[in-house]
């Protein structure tokens, strides 16, 4: 597992065990492989990090724990969608980064049940697509799919457990569901859940999606021919996932935008307080939480 000692530059200390070699520089994300090695889950420690799984230097996927996850009541994993991979995992910042965004719920769900133990996991786990032409096609989801199965078997099965995938990060989700434990999948702005019925997604399992007004992913074409196209969207009739409301955010890129209402609604639902949440199109008075400030950042 890589230490990473400074992770605002390009090139990357890393101490590697198992014969990597110690200095790793990162452009360019890796090419998608043909068919990866299944992730070997394991609690690892470097640098104050608490990992769950890292490919080899150069590779492109990376799993992290933020919090404890072995004592947690509640576990949210965030499953990302493209561009994402170990390369830019500790660089990427703002409305995109997906460990931003598990240090945001995390804080959210801390500040909204001070009393729960809560856990992120960050599940960079599968080859991201690199862009929108790669992203038509479903392999990368199959690919990993599997994989974020397994996490959900790997993580304590006393934890209320909830996936949140944003984008094609909602894809892979939908694809692993009829293998995973999960008691609730969060769709944000999703192209498609990789399926064409409600059965492909398994039974006990709660769908929740978001969709912004303004969020163009509306207008992704439903298809899936083969490897080509994502599927039905969570929010089609015969998915009939329930659909929460985003407050005032705009966009495809905002829904874990901090003290927004998508932001707390998905914490909400990732603490299993359902009755909370607000539904599509509830006037809503935006509150910002001090107390989101004052938790220590991951």
């Amino acid at each position: 597992m890589p230490a990473v000692s400074d992770v605002h530059h390009s090139t990357l200390d890393v101490h590697a065990p198992h014969g990597w070699t110690s200095v790793v520089t990162v452009v360019t994300p890796p090419r998608i492989p043909p068919s990866a090695d299944p992730l070997q889950y394991g609690p690892r420690e470097a640098d104050g990090h608490r990992f769950l799984a890292c490919d080899p230097p150069g590779g492109a996927r990376i799993v992290e724990v933020l919090g404890d996850a072995a004592t947690a009541d509640h576990i949210a994993v965030i499953v990302p969608g493209n561009g994402h991979h170990q390369g830019n995992y500790f660089t990427a910042r703002g409305a995109v980064g997906p460990r931003a965004h598990g240090q945001l719920v995390l804080r959210t769900m801390q500040s909204l049940a001070p009393k729960s133990r809560v856990a992120v996991v960050v599940w960079v786990g599968y080859h991201t697509p690199p862009g929108l032409a790669v992203a038509a096609s479903n392999a990368p989801a199959h690919e990993g799919a599997d994989d974020l199965a397994r996490l959900t078997h790997y993580l304590p099965r006393s934890a209320h457990l909830t996936l949140i995938g944003h984008s094609y990060g909602s894809t892979v989700s939908g694809l692993a569901l009829a293998a995973a434990r999960a008691d609730d999948c969060v769709a944000l702005g999703s192209p498609g859940m990789g399926v064409w019925h409600r059965a492909e997604l398994g039974t006990g399992t709660r769908l929740w999606a978001a969709q912004a007004e303004s969020d163009w992913i509306r207008l992704f074409p439903s298809a899936r021919l083969g490897r080509v196209g994502l599927g039905r969207a969570p929010l089609h009739p015969e998915l009939n996932a329930t659909r929460f409301g985003t407050g005032d955010i705009t966009g495809h890129t905002n829904y874990y935008t901090e003290d927004s209402e998508s932001l707390r609604n998905v914490a909400r639902i990732a603490l299993g307080r359902y009755d909370e949440v607000t539904p599509a199109g509830a006037a809503v008075t935006t509150q910002r939480s001090p107390r989101l400030r004052e938790v220590t950042r991951a």
